[in-house]
């Protein structure tokens, strides 16, 4: 039971230390030999999945990556909806400059370096495109390339998991 309830994580050390015991236990002549080999095979499987996801929403609850996922990122899509529909540049600058508002408020509060560093240069390459814009220059294609690889880079180091 502890094994298939392994998702509770604290039935994980259950399991295995049960599983053993019972292991023991059909050494002495009693059934259930594959019952105990499942509940330590469940178990470890529990463990592999904690393992895989944990640092992930550890980095994920940092406050800044909470931001980042919110308000940051759908000011981000907003601007990406935009160039996407070719809107006017009043719209584009205006929405360029609330991306980049939510962005740094989302880098001052986090606590992650990481995640900090990759908003730092998000807001960096929102600032370049919201001077092109104002400026009335076409936003160079690598401009828009480097703006996507810099939030797949904060949803990394904001614990966004990918399957």
């Amino acid at each position: 039971m502890c094994g298939i309830l392994g998702a509770a994580l604290v039935t994980i050390p259950a399991g295995l230390i049960l599983g053993v015991l019972g292991l023991r236990r059909t050494r002495q002549g009693r059934r259930g030999l594959v019952r105990c080999w499942l509940a330590i095979a469940l178990a470890l499987g529990w463990a592999g999945v904690t393992a895989y996801f944990l640092p992930h929403l550890v980095r994920a609850a940092d406050p800044g990556c909470v931001a980042y996922k919110g308000t940051a990122l759908t000011a981000y899509n907003r601007v990406v909806n935009d160039v996407n529909r070719g809107a006017d540049r009043a719209v584009l600058a205006r929405d360029v400059t609330a991306a980049i508002r939510e962005i740094n408020r989302a880098r001052s509060d986090s606590r992650n370096a990481a995640a900090s560093r990759s908003l730092g240069a998000l807001s960096h390459g929102l600032q370049a495109m919201v001077t092109d814009v104002k400026a009335g220059v076409v936003v160079p294609s690598h401009v828009l390339l480097t703006l996507n690889h810099e939030t797949g880079i904060a949803d990394g180091a904001c614990g966004t998991v990918h399957l």
